[in-house]
C-alpha cells in the first residue's frame, strides 16, 4: 500500500504543480498514478489531503552561511532539480494559490510577507532593496511557471542554471553594491 500511496502523491505533485488545485481531479491523479480512484479513496486520501501532503509550504531556505556570490545559481538550481525530480514546486504553488484563493489580496500579502521577505533578508534586510527582492521573486515564479506549466527548456538543465542563475545573481550583487 505504501508504494501506491507514494505513486498517488507523486502524480498529485506533478498535476497540482502543472495545473493548480481546482483543475485537477482525483480520477486524473489515479490514472496518472496507475491506480483506481477507488484505491485512492481506500487509502483515505481526499483531494485536499493530497494537496496538503504533496505541496510543501515554501522552498527550503538557504543556509545563512551560503556564499552570497552563489545565491542566484543555487535558487535556480533548486527549481530545476525539483522539476527534474517531479517534486512539488513551491514558487508555482504560491502563484496558483493566489489565483485559486477566495481572498486573492490576502494570499498576495502572505506571499509578500513570506517569500519576498525571505529574499529581502538575504539581501541584507534593507527596505531600499525591496524592489530587488520583488524582481527576484518574480523571476523565480516565472522560471517555475515556464519550466512546469509551459514546459519550456525541458533539456537545458545546465544552461538554465548558468544563464538564469547569473541574471538573478546580478540582482543579488546589486544589493551588495548599492550605496547606503
Amino acid at each position: 500500500m505504501s508504494d501506491s500511496r507514494e505513486a498517488v502523491l507523486t502524480a498529485a505533485r506533478r498535476l497540482f504543480a502543472q495545473r493548480g488545485y481546482p483543475a485537477v481531479t482525483i480520477r486524473e491523479i489515479a490514472v496518472e498514478a496507475g491506480v483506481s480512484p477507488a484505491l485512492v479513496m481506500k487509502l483515505g486520501i481526499s483531494k485536499q489531503r493530497l494537496y496538503d501532503d504533496a505541496t510543501p509550504p515554501d522552498p527550503r531556505p538557504l543556509d545563512p552561511d551560503w556564499p552570497q556570490d552563489r545565491v542566484g545559481r543555487e535558487l535556480v538550481g533548486r527549481i530545476v532539480e525539483r522539476r527534474d525530480g517531479q517534486a512539488a514546486e513551491p514558487w508555482l504553488q504560491a502563484l496558483l494559490g493566489i489565483v485559486d484563493s477566495p481572498r486573492p489580496a490576502d494570499a498576495r500579502r502572505q506571499f509578500r510577507d513570506h517569500y519576498v521577505a525571505k529574499l529581502l533578508r538575504r539581501l541584507g534586510d534593507d527596505p531600499a532593496h525591496e524592489p530587488l527582492a520583488e524582481v527576484i521573486a518574480s523571476m523565480l515564479v516565472g522560471l517555475a511557471a515556464g519550466l512546469r506549466t509551459l514546459g519550456l527548456l525541458e533539456t537545458e538543465r545546465d544552461w538554465i542554471i548558468e544563464r538564469y542563475g547569473a541574471m538573478i545573481q546580478s540582482l543579488v550583487d546589486d544589493a551588495g553594491s548599492a550605496p547606503d
